[in-house]
């Protein structure tokens, strides 16, 4: 799992070595590009009224975690997670498109290390909207900032009551989800 690298501290009238230059780099780099996941819905996913679902997210916009780290999403394994490899504080946001069905809500639910269980793990947020006339409807989250320990898990949870099965919109501007370190 990777760590943060830390700025060095220097006592008044020290000289600067080459030693102490590298590690105010290595941070500088590190922050300049941070670990994070961007995955999306890459096929429609079908919910069944009034049964909340993981979202599977089968591709990814990018996944960038530090050298010799894994990465955070695997779009096979798993894929309704998206895993902190460093531990620190994330901001998550994302956002589920419901399509056109103009009868009962649409729900988001963002878990906490739930192991695929609407009701497992840890709630981080909840959104709720009624249906939309004639167009599709989307369900924005966040961005809300979450501490998070290295091996901690992410998972977004889709829920309608349209009466019938109704579908996920899939593609990397309908159907996300976004986990980026933004803080130690």
């Amino acid at each position: 799992m990777g760590t943060i690298p830390a700025y060095p501290d220097f006592a008044n009238g020290e000289i600067v070595t080459d030693t102490k230059l590298d590690t105010i780099k290595a941070a500088g780099d590190f922050w300049a590009s941070p670990p994070r996941c961007s995955a999306y819905l890459s096929a429609a996913q079908t919910l069944t009224t009034a049964v909340a679902a993981a979202i599977g997210f089968g591709a990814e916009t990018y996944d960038i975690v530090q050298s010799g780290d894994s990465p955070m999403h695997d779009n096979a394994t798993n894929n309704s997670r998206i895993v902190a490899r460093t531990t620190g504080k994330y901001m998550i946001s994302g956002q589920v498109e419901f399509a056109s069905n103009s009868t009962g809500v649409r729900s988001v639910v963002v878990r906490l290390n739930a192991a695929g269980v609407s009701t497992g793990g840890t709630l981080i947020l909840q959104s709720v909207q009624g249906a939309v006339t004639a167009n599709a409807t989307t369900v924005a989250f966040g961005p809300i900032e979450v501490a998070l320990t290295a091996g901690d898990y992410i998972e977004v949870f889709g829920y309608q009551t349209s009466g019938g099965n109704l579908a996920l919109n899939a593609g990397s501007a309908q159907t996300f989800l976004r986990v980026a370190l933004s803080a130690s």
